[in-house]
């Protein structure tokens, strides 16, 4: 019998085998699939829809030929792309009704082209001299641009090539198994062999001994059927047991009825809009923005930060190149890192401009972390700094949705905030003048805030010390472009710039007021008989709670330079 099992096994064994080799070979689907298009490009754009990259699964192959042209592939989401191509004429490669082969349909525009280069939308891009190739990926609505330079008209040879998965399960259960049932076959064998090998004895037949008379024992009583009531009573007891026990088996129940899934929800979420950027495209964007400024800072050169710096920070920046051109004994401003990213947060939005919050902290540096507030105006445009603003010791940031989500942008004038942001100036410039009699003073926390403590005591201090001369203090919003993203709890990151202005007059004739230090560089002199204005810029972030929310504003970081000093 073991030679038989056995037998069977190594023939299951075999054909297991040989299946899952022919399924890796004879039964293997080819390596790819392509579709490939030439036609006469006439526009400066060619898009690659979403619908035509997602036609097989995977992450397909782009390969452009321009001949005598250039060659550009940039692949991001389909929106972003229609976007920038804007009103420029283009090409879309759509599949034909059979979805068989590619189809290119003529967009017509009025507008011209513009360099696809170097765009934040892309995820990734590639150029060449006549050929380009990019793996793109159709996940998350992705699509493709083709272009030459922007300008000319774009590459007219596309060949788009997908990967075919070749699920490899079954094969490697087929060769699993196989080998399996190989190995047990050849243990039966063995086991077959040394067995009879042991019983194997003499072949002749020995005298049989003689034995005495049998005893052939009687039948019990007690396995004879019963009778009488007893053995009624007993068939009873005994029969509910029985059909117990044949419906656990069979699973049936009399009084049982079928069981009804309960209904799904029909309704469907809302459609959320995708973050602006994703991981990838950030680390690229931080990468450039922090090259950009070393270049600056080490030259000094304020024209160098113009692509990648815009607004507050731009000014204070460059403000601060023209006092260390003045004076070499001032210290360099610290500087912008890319990495660490220690925290992210992009605006959830399809229109612009768009918004990205991040803070960098780089290792070994004494310097606290530092937020950088990017902003982009137009999908033609790129991500610029606007805010750069060191976290303060201790500060926290509250919990905010990941960069998978997005935030929903906060309008600047949201009357469901604690204080409109465009307000923030003003009311925390006001709680600084007045302290605890400040109408502002029951909005914000201040039980840590190092900033407020240190202005208003020295606004309190030149008030007490100035005995020749009247010194007033203004503060209020310095830049119109407030830029807020949603927290995960009905509340708001808000970063505002706010001016301080110390106005100086003497009070008696003949007096002067004297200025030292950075404001001395700036003015071009030590003093003014009729008084100086000094100009102090500040780059806040405030966590700003909902207007039902118990919870109060916090500052959460500052960065302040001097702006501006001139005589009255």
């Amino acid at each position: 019998m073991r030679f038989l099992i056995a037998a069977a096994m190594f023939v299951v064994s075999v054909i297991l085998v040989l299946a899952g080799f022919a399924q890796r070979t004879i039964w293997a689907p080819p390596v790819s699939v392509s579709m490939a298009v030439k036609y006469d490009s006439t526009s400066p754009f060619v898009v690659i829809p979403h619908s035509t990259l997602a036609l097989h699964k995977g992450s397909p192959t782009v390969k452009v030929n321009g001949e005598t042209v250039g060659a550009f592939i940039s692949t991001g989401r389909e929106a972003d792309i229609l976007a920038f191509v804007g009103k420029s004429p283009y090409e879309q490669l759509d599949l034909n009704a059979k979805q068989t082969a590619i189809k290119p349909i003529k967009v017509f525009g009025g507008a011209i082209g513009f360099s696809p280069v170097g765009s934040d939308l892309w995820r990734d891009e590639t150029s060449g001299a006549n050929t380009a190739t990019l793996k793109v990926s159709s996940g998350a609505d992705g699509a493709a641009l083709i272009a030459s330079n922007g300008l000319k008209h774009a590459p007219g040879e596309v060949d788009i090539i997908w990967p075919i998965f070749h699920d490899l399960t079954w094969s490697n259960v087929a060769l699993i198994s196989g080998a399996v049932l190989l190995l047990g076959a050849m243990v039966l064998l063995v086991i077959q062999l040394v067995d009879r090998r042991r019983k194997r004895g003499p072949r002749r037949r020995l005298p049989k001994a003689p034995s005495g008379p049998k005893y052939r024992e009687k039948r019990r009583t007690r396995f004879a059927p019963a009778k009488g009531r007893r053995a009624a009573g007993r068939a009873l007891r005994v029969l509910p047991a029985t059909l117990i026990t044949i419906g656990l088996v069979t699973g049936c129940s009399p009084s049982s009825a079928p069981v009804q899934a309960s209904p799904s929800p029909s309704s469907s979420a809302a459609e959320v809009a995708p973050p602006v950027v994703l991981l990838s495209q950030l680390h690229r964007i931080l990468e450039d923005v922090a090259a950009s400024a070393k270049a600056a800072d080490e030259s000094n050169n304020k024209k160098l930060l113009s692509p990648r710096f815009i607004g507050p920070a731009l000014n204070l920046r460059a403000i601060h190149y023209y006092l260390r051109s003045k004076d070499k004994k001032s210290p360099a401003l610290p500087a912008i890192v890319s990495s660490p990213l220690t925290f992210s947060l992009p605006a959830a939005t399809n229109v612009w401009p768009r918004s990205i919050m991040a803070v960098t902290d780089e290792i070994g540096d004494t310097a606290l972390p530092q937020l950088i507030v990017l902003q982009q105006k137009s999908p033609r445009e790129n991500y610029q700094v606007w805010y750069t603003v060191r976290l303060m010791p201790g500060a926290k940031i509250p919990a905010v949705p990941s960069i998978t989500t997005g935030s929903i942008p906060v309008d600047s004038k949201s009357l469901f905030l604690k204080v409109p942001p465009l307000s923030l100036p003003a009311a925390y410039g006001d709680l600084i003048n007045k302290g605890p009699s400040s109408l502002s003073a029951q909005l914000f926390d201040i039980t840590n805030d190092e900033f407020y403590k240190q202005v208003s005591t020295s606004q309190t201090q030149q008030v007490t010390n100035l005995k020749n001369g009247k010194i007033t203090f203004t503060h209020k919003l310095g830049d119109a472009n407030v830029i807020g993203l949603s927290t995960s709890q009905a509340g708001a990151l808000v970063a505002v710039y706010m001016t301080d202005t110390y106005l100086i007059r003497p009070t008696k004739v003949g007096t002067a007021v004297g200025v030292s230090g950075q404001e001395a560089l700036i003015l071009g002199a030590n003093g003014s008989t009729k008084g100086v204005r000094s100009i102090y810029g500040n780059m806040l972030l405030f966590f700003v709670p909902a207007l039902s929310e118990s919870s109060k504003i916090r500052l959460i970081g500052v960065t302040q330079g001097l702006v501006s000093v001139r005589g009255l």
